[in-house]
């Protein structure tokens, strides 16, 4: 039965990878207040959980 090796390469192939995983996954630091559809329009407003400032996004149609 032979052993697996890896070499330095594969070793840092299988790290940049496994780092580009996890950082392109992030978090989400906002959280929805309100979201409201209506016929005319649509109103988002999130919190951000780290500074606790608001943001109001209304969007018309």
């Amino acid at each position: 039965m032979k052993h697996f090796k890896f070499k330095p390469f594969q070793i840092f192939s299988i790290a940049t990878i496994a780092l580009c995983c996890s950082l392109s996954t992030g978090c989400d630091n906002e959280q929805d207040v309100l979201d409201v559809e209506t016929p005319s329009g649509e109103i988002d407003v999130d919190r951000d959980k780290d500074t606790g400032e608001v943001d109001v996004d209304v969007d018309k149609d």
